[in-house]
């Protein structure tokens, strides 16, 4: 805004104007490569605290809960994920992507503190709280994959590129439980080290565009209820329940192995790897990964995989069937996202309703 149309302004007592404009950005298409990178390190420190709280969460609840209420936390995790997502579109469309997704990290650092919190003085209440809110910041960093393809010139493989910074992230995720365990043996540490991520996340989210930008194009109205957006919408959400069935029963499986707290954590971190490993290759190479392949393998080895899982008994068969699960997890999910975005745009609120599709069978594959 130039300094005469600031002159022109109306004022009155109490009313504030911002003559800097959000952040020198236009429209829709704001996003460069740095911002893709950007979106990519933030979704991976989300994965990477998703890690450490997976590895903490059971066995914080087996300390602090009743034995009718270990899943509590992790369906709370989860339907925290779940009713963030109409929020987080409301709010990008309205505040713009900075605000919305400080938000986002913000509820992360409280939620990690909190938890971290309530399993070192064994409060129940307070742990499923803490759990509730990682799951809210969860939420919002899932938009992270729909705001790079809608955003950038790129269109999927903007999502997928957000998508493969998981895989880094998953990698690191052994490094960083053994260094969160020399602060002492419980569960706090990690807890609190899933805070401190979400705070770096916070700092990078401000270095974002805001692209204040609510009003989708008729082109993509119409994509957002064509049968592409229907596919990947039940594919994606057969793929989450099984999933997140496997990331709640693999952990409590392992320490019925008489696991160790490594060990849970590296079966964990190569389940991520293979979530988001193959997602990497398909940002680089999108035609070896096509929908119409991906997406029915991806759910007949999750099937598979996931009977394996129910039949097992020593710590290797059930990492092998979580590894399987989370590669089959990221062949559904990058079909998914190129049905969504390889032919247009869809609206906010449609990819709202497809996260929530997804999410919510994943609080339902995690209490079945």
């Amino acid at each position: 805004m130039s300094a005469p149309e600031c002159n022109e302004l109306p004022v009155r007592p109490g009313a504030l104007s911002c003559i800097c404009g959000p952040s020198g950005h236009g429209g829709e298409d704001t996003l460069d490569v740095r911002d893709l990178w950007r979106l990519a390190a933030g979704f991976g420190l989300a994965v990477l605290a998703q890690a450490l709280v997976l590895s903490a969460l059971p066995e914080a609840s087996a300390h602090v809960a009743s034995p009718g209420r270990l899943g509590w936390p992790y369906a709370l995790l989860l339907v925290g994920a779940a009713l963030a997502t109409f929020p987080a579109a409301f709010l990008i469309d309205s505040f713009g992507r900075r605000s919305a997704f400080a938000l986002g990290s913000s509820l992360g650092v409280a939620g990690g503190l909190l938890s971290a919190w309530g399993a070192s003085r064994g409060v129940f209440a307070a742990l499923c709280l803490g759990a509730f809110w990682l799951g809210l910041a969860q939420g919002f960093s899932l938009f992270y994959r729909h705001i790079a393809a809608c955003g950038s010139a790129l269109a999927a493989r903007g999502g997928l590129l957000v998508l493969a910074g998981g895989a880094a992230a998953a990698g690191g995720a052994p490094a960083v439980i053994g260094l969160a365990g020399l602060f002492g043996d419980s569960v706090a540490p990690l807890l609190v080290a899933a805070a401190l991520l979400h705070v770096v996340a916070l700092w990078l989210s401000t270095r974002l565009p805001h692209a204040l930008q609510g009003v989708a194009t008729p082109a993509a109205s119409s994509h957002g209820l064509s049968w592409r957006f229907a596919v990947a919408t039940l594919a994606g959400s057969l793929a989450w329940f099984v999933m997140a069935g496997g990331m709640f029963h693999g952990p409590l499986s392992l320490s019925h192995c008489a696991a160790s707290r490594g060990v849970i954590g590296a079966a964990m971190s190569w389940h991520l790897l293979a979530m988001y490993g193959p997602v990497a290759v398909a940002a680089r190479w999108p035609a070896l990964l096509p929908p119409a392949g991906g997406v029915p393998a991806g759910l007949l080895a999750m099937s598979l995989a996931a009977l394996v899982l129910g039949e097992s008994a020593s710590v290797a068969s059930v990492s092998f069937a979580l590894v399987v699960i989370g590669a089959g997890w990221s062949l559904v999910n990058i079909g998914a996202i190129r049905l969504l975005h390889d032919r247009g745009r869809p609206p906010r609120m449609a990819l709202a309703f497809h996260d929530l599709c997804l999410l919510s069978a994943a609080a339902l594959g995690a209490l079945a």
